[in-house]
């Protein structure tokens, strides 16, 4: 496998991941910005707080893999 197409591969999970964890975040924070009351909602927004940051922190090393294999790629590292 060539640099250029692990790096695109690395490249595309890291932008999945990334937007999964944008998702999870945003539904985690639905249930307390309702009309529930926020010492009722922050027990149970706070696994899903965890789960986002989770994602987006494997999304943020994905992409850099990614970057740096199409770096080497372009660079024509041997």
């Amino acid at each position: 496998m060539s640099f250029m197409s692990a790096g695109v591969t690395w490249l595309g999970l890291g932008l999945t991941l990334s937007a999964a964890g944008l998702v999870t975040y945003g539904l985690a924070t639905l249930p307390c910005s309702g009309g529930v009351r926020p010492e009722d909602a922050e027990p149970a927004c706070r696994p899903a707080r965890r789960t986002a940051l989770g994602f987006g922190a494997l999304g943020v090393a994905a992409l850099i893999v990614g970057t740096v294999c199409v770096v080497l790629h372009v660079t024509d590292f041997r």
